[in-house]
């Protein structure tokens, strides 16, 4: 007893705050969420619209423990992320562990020794709020996930996901890709000004005065007036100092732009570093839409500078950060700006350098151009708009690096400081020019890689830092987009996958997927958020708005590959199973049949072959050489499709006590009988099995986290080695 329990989510930084607050301290982590709707079902009283919470899959024991500790422990302490989600999380602790209303929660924003103690000082309260939106926000994905994707697969015959955000995601991927399409390139012309006797000098025609909005020189007689020798005036000759800002330190989507560019990770790896390296103490928290540093941080980095005899602004540079930013905390930065190299994995530490580089270029001095700009005056007139005669201008600029600045010392994202210098002219001056037309070409719109795609959603209020990654891994994953097979850059762009246009369209008149509605959504999270909106303010219009669109809006065609069962000429419809182990790519095919009652006097299931309905091969049985019940001879999923035999009912499996049977020529054989052994290490019980890619013997622990910490044992002469010392030394440890 006389112990404070301070609970995180993640193991590593439970690890690293142990470290910091000493013994008197015990630091336990819930493994990210304890609790969630149930997987299975909707989870949403339809009623009421109010969520039912169950313990995670795999998440049990992690609520004993921690049950367990409380009770053991003075004090609680909740101290997840400083965020909804975290909030959330630090909620759904406080109710499975049934802590008081009152237990302590504490946020912070960097894993250092000062703000881990400065935050258990000053503790404070669940904010419900905080919680009511994150609870909004996951009730609305389930309602529109759990009901909108069955109707849609219903209607398509294949299963097909739908969601709140993703498939706005998709619907940006489409509609950009039909711009392409049905964009018709135009040629166009462009008039430029050349001086005698400076030959490598131009200057462009301002259109404006001359065009609609939107409009170009589109033919060469546009042109043509203006093209030829003239006489024009120098009306403007102004050179002045021009400031060029740094960079601002990262935002959780500048971030992910800018490593998606420079190392070609993606958004889902990008969080997954960013969350290491904040564990292990080495950023400010990475989950932000805020671009300046909190004043705490500046003096540090100012600091390191000064140290260095580094330049550091006289004023810093602040930047404008969205209007309807939600986690507003200070931008993302080294907590110790003086360490130059950190992380575990070189991914790591390439991420770390680019969030120290930014926010040391924050602090440092503008750099300095001179910025030198030209109007001419054409002696010529010609007809505006509005028919009434004016003088053509023609615009130059050119600028000369006075001082680098800040841009001396970048490295990863270095800017272009070349000169591009004008000659120098007297204002008022007369010279003998000449116009000429250049042709060009308009290009359709530019498709969206993973860091465009994100920029255009944040632009247009849609989704959230913290779920961009996953949105992206979706709608990837699920094949709704997917890279453009000739691209080879480091972030490909995207083009519809085969079933994104299918959904856009079928879901085109649903509310939920206009990008307008979409970012009210989100305004109306950020009042729940605030106090200023109810919970069943939000959800119970959406879920009314969302039953009216798919019973009256959903318009959708069957994909699913009909024909004719080989058997019973009735009719039958390919499906698909979802593959299952690691590294699986695309799902099953097989068909059933349309009516179910065909299949009584059939077969249940079709095989594919190459998109055609077979009868699987006759079913061939045996008695079992162990128990004597019936056997079914069946082929394996896996690349070798190898015969095996199996109980025909399950339930003899289990008194038999043998599941699976080898293939003998076509009869079942017994199964060679199982080697075990007992571990050194931890006496626990090992048998021996064959590595499936070299065939050689090792031997396995039948505990699925053995006491050894050794998993896996290599074998000697037939007999388990003893546990490799260092991880065994590293099961302890933790």
């Amino acid at each position: 007893m006389g112990q404070t329990l301070v609970i995180v989510e993640s193991p590593a930084k439970a690890k690293k705050i142990q470290e910091i607050l000493g013994p008197s301290y015990r630091v336990a982590a819930s493994v990210g969420h304890m609790r969630d709707l149930p997987v299975k079902e909707l989870g949403v009283d339809l009623v009421t619209l109010r969520p039912s919470y169950e313990i995670s899959p795999g998440k049990q024991d992690v609520v004993t423990n921690l049950k367990r500790l409380a009770k053991q422990s003075d004090e609680v302490v909740l101290a997840t992320d400083p965020d909804r989600e975290g909030e959330a999380i630090a909620w759904h602790l406080q109710k499975t562990l049934n802590l008081p209303d009152t237990v302590k929660r504490v946020s912070y924003h960097e894993i250092t020794a000062p703000a881990i103690k400065k935050a258990l000082a000053n503790p404070g309260r669940i904010n419900l709020h905080l919680v009511a939106a994150q609870e909004a926000r996951r009730v609305l994905d389930r309602l529109i996930g759990y009901q909108v994707s069955p109707a849609l697969s219903q209607k398509a015959n294949v299963n097909l996901s739908a969601g709140r955000v993703q498939s706005v995601a998709v619907r940006f991927v489409v509609d950009r890709e039909r711009e392409i399409k049905n964009f018709t390139p135009r040629d166009y012309f462009v008039c430029n000004l050349r001086l005698a006797g400076h030959p490598q000098f131009t200057a462009t025609l301002d259109q404006r005065p001359f065009l609609k909005e939107g409009e170009r020189l589109w033919l060469a007689s546009d042109a043509k007036p203006f093209l030829g020798p003239q006489k024009v005036k120098l009306v403007k000759a102004e050179v002045k100092p021009s400031a060029v800002k740094p960079k601002p330190p990262f935002t959780t989507v500048e971030l992910q732009n800018a490593a998606g560019k420079i190392f070609g990770f993606s958004a889902k790896e990008v969080m997954s570093l960013a969350q290491s390296l904040f564990e292990q103490g080495a950023i400010t928290y990475h989950r932000t839409d805020s671009p300046n540093l909190s004043e705490e941080g500046i003096q540090k980095i100012q600091a390191y500078l000064r140290q260095n005899q580094l330049p550091v602004a006289d004023k810093v540079a602040t930047f404008k950060g969205k209007s309807d930013a939600q986690e507003a905390h200070e931008a993302i930065r080294p907590t110790h700006i003086e360490q130059e190299a950190l992380g575990q994995t070189d991914a790591e530490k390439s991420l770390y350098r680019l969030i120290r580089e930014r926010a040391m270029l924050s602090v440092m001095p503008n750099g300095v151009d001179s910025v030198t700009e030209y109007v001419f005056v054409s002696e010529r007139t010609i007809p505006d708009v509005e028919s009434k005669p004016r003088h053509p201008q023609y615009h130059t600029k050119g600028k000369v690096v006075q001082e680098e600045g800040w841009r001396a010392y970048a490295t990863l994202e270095k800017p272009s400081t070349k000169d591009n210098p004008l000659p120098k002219l007297d204002k008022g001056a007369i010279f003998d020019g000449s116009v000429t037309e250049s042709q060009k070409t308009t290009e359709p719109p530019p498709r969206y890689n993973e860091q465009s795609l994100i920029k255009a959603m944040e632009a247009k209020g849609i989704g959230r830092p913290s779920t961009y990654a996953t949105i992206m891994e979706n709608i990837k994953g699920r094949g709704y987009i997917q890279p453009l097979a000739e691209s080879r850059a480091k972030s490909p762009n995207f083009v519809p996958g085969k079933h994104g246009y299918y959904i856009v369209d079928a879901l085109r008149e649903f509310s939920f997927l206009s990008y307008t509605y979409t970012r009210a959504i989100e305004a109306s999270l950020d009042k729940i958020s605030q106090g200023k909106m109810s919970y069943m303010n939000l959800v119970k219009p959406v879920q009314d708005q969302l039953l009216d669109d798919i019973e009256n809006r959903l318009v959708a065609e069957s994909l699913a590959l009909t024909g004719r069962c080989p058997g019973c000429q009735k009719p039958v419809i390919q499906k698909f199973r979802a593959s299952k182990g690691k590294g699986s790519k695309s799902p099953s095919a097989y068909w059933v049949h349309r009516d179910p009652h065909d299949a009584d006097g059939c077969v249940q299931y079709l095989n594919d072959d190459k998109d055609a309905p077979v009868l699987p091969p006759p079913e061939v049985t045996s008695p079992c050489p162990n128990c004597n019940e019936l056997l079914v001879r069946r082929y394996s999923r896996s690349k070798d499709k190898g015969p095996y035999w199996a109980h025909k009912n399950r339930e003899h499996a289990t008194s038999c006590g043998i599941t699976f049977f080898p293939d003998n020529d076509g009869s079942p054989g017994m199964p060679e009988p199982k080697v075990t052994a007992k571990c050194e290490g931890c006496g626990g019980t090992v048998k021996l099995v064959k590595n499936r890619k070299t065939g050689q013997p090792l031997w396995v622990h039948e505990a699925r986290s053995p006491k050894c910490g050794s998993k896996f044992l290599d074998d000697l002469d037939g007999k388990p080695a003893p546990p490799s010392p260092k991880r065994t030394a590293r099961k302890r440890a933790s």
